[in-house]
């Protein structure tokens, strides 16, 4: 069986945390989320994996080791498009599935066996939802699949199914490839059109599965990887005898945690990473490799991605992009004031569109890029965005996003009597 892996889109909804980098490249226990895909397919039987990528290669650059073949899309046309580079290499039945698939173990091996009980050329993963709107979702028929709608209006919703991104399709599929017309949303007819002359096979599920299409998708994503994870403390690792590890926390080579410092799992702190004294690292953090958390830090469901660090303050419900240097006494704002005795759901600006997004959650922190400055005593307010290169100086409130290569402070008059 091979798998191919759509990695060929750099989502513009992702960033500033995919300026500089794809997406699938981001770090979360030490390594890729599309590596942990990786070895997920290979725990599941898959004899061959093919990633599909753009045109600067920059997953094989990155991380050759975790396919057998690499391929290229040169121009963004969609999935059709994208997985028809791959058709050379496809033979019979095959999984598609995006980078981002961290528990594709437990679907892959219940979806060829719908196929070969249902004598399915195609295998979709549903699960239900109460918006349609924001989903693909499958019209059923006697328990197949007979067509698929994206993003239907509640009330002309054929079902309440949402198509899960993990497919398992037959090499007929690029026959009916063929017919529908060349667009981005090809991929989708084509399923269509197959769907409509052979009804596809669903294998529903009642759990939620996590993708990333923003940066807060982050969380779930950690928290799965995390909750997989047992306790583990490497013999390098160099820990105060009055610091505290409490629960299931990860703790890799040469990391130094110091004195009086405390680390409640689940948690990771990577390779090289530093935990100063009387720091506090809460649940669901990553601390990724050559990471600097500060005396007197607290770091609260934050992912802080390879070189970055703080000195001091509070990060909470917050992802730091690589070689970002924070501060001492900044302090992400993760919660709105109370409306009607309850806080608040948080909507994000999106840094590279023109519109909010509800995060559905009511703890948001920031979204930081790569390579950004933030000077001492700033205080970020819940979702803002700041993009990679920015800098932000002493003592500023930001309230709003901050563009790539933006420099904001505030303007002080200092006077002397």
């Amino acid at each position: 069986m091979k798998a191919v892996i759509l990695a060929a889109g750099r989502s513009s909804r992702f960033k500033p945390l995919s300026d500089n980098q794809h997406k699938g490249l981001t770090e979360v226990l030490g390594k890729p989320i599309i590596e942990h895909t990786a070895d997920e397919l290979r725990d599941a039987g898959v004899d061959e994996i093919i990633v599909v990528q753009g045109p600067d290669r920059e997953i094989e650059k990155q991380a050759k080791h975790i396919a057998d073949h690499f391929v290229v899309q040169e121009e963004p046309e969609g999935m059709g498009n994208a997985l028809r580079q791959a058709q050379h290499l496809l033979k019979g039945r095959f999984m598609v599935l995006t980078p981002y698939r961290a528990n594709a173990a437990k679907f892959f091996k219940p979806m060829i066996q719908k196929a070969e009980d249902e004598n399915s050329e195609i295998v979709f993963v549903s699960t239900p939802t109460q918006d349609p709107e924001k989903y693909g979702i499958l019209e059923l028929e006697d328990g197949k699949a007979t067509d698929m709608v994206e993003k239907p209006e509640p009330s002309q919703a054929p079902s309440d199914q949402k198509i899960v991104g993990m497919y398992l399709l037959h090499e007929s599929f690029f026959d009916y490839l063929d017919e529908v017309e060349k667009w981005e949303y090809q991929y989708e007819d084509a399923l269509s059109e197959q769907m409509r002359e052979t009804p596809a096979s669903v294998l529903k599920i009642q759990e939620e599965t996590n993708s990333i299409k923003y940066p807060w998708d982050l969380f779930s994503v950690t928290e799965e990887l995390l909750e997989t994870r047992e306790k583990q403390v490497a013999d390098t690792a160099e820990i105060a005898d009055s610091a505290e590890i409490k629960g299931k926390v990860i703790v890799e080579e040469n990391a130094k945690i110091f004195e009086n410092a405390v680390v409640k799992g689940p948690a990771y702190i990577g390779k090289n990473a530093v935990v100063g004294n009387n720091a506090l690292i809460r649940e669901n953090s990553c601390l990724e490799k050559n990471v600097a958390v500060g005396t007197n830090s607290e770091v609260k469901n934050t992912l802080l991605q390879p070189g970055s660090s703080f000195h001091s303050g509070f990060l909470g419900d917050s992802v730091i992009g690589r070689d970002s240097k924070i501060g001492a006494g900044t302090i992400t704002a993760n919660r709105k004031f109370r409306e009607n005795g309850e806080r608040p759901q948080i909507a994000s600006e999106l840094i590279a569109k023109e519109y909010s997004e509800d995060t559905c959650r009511r703890s948001l922190g920031a979204f930081i890029g790569e390579d950004v400055d933030i000077g001492v005593n700033v205080s970020l307010m819940p979702g803002v965005q700041i993009g990679s290169n920015a800098r932000i100086g002493p003592g500023t409130v930001v309230t709003e996003n901050v563009e790539n290569g933006k420099t904001v402070y505030v303007d002080q008059e200092v006077k002397t009597k």
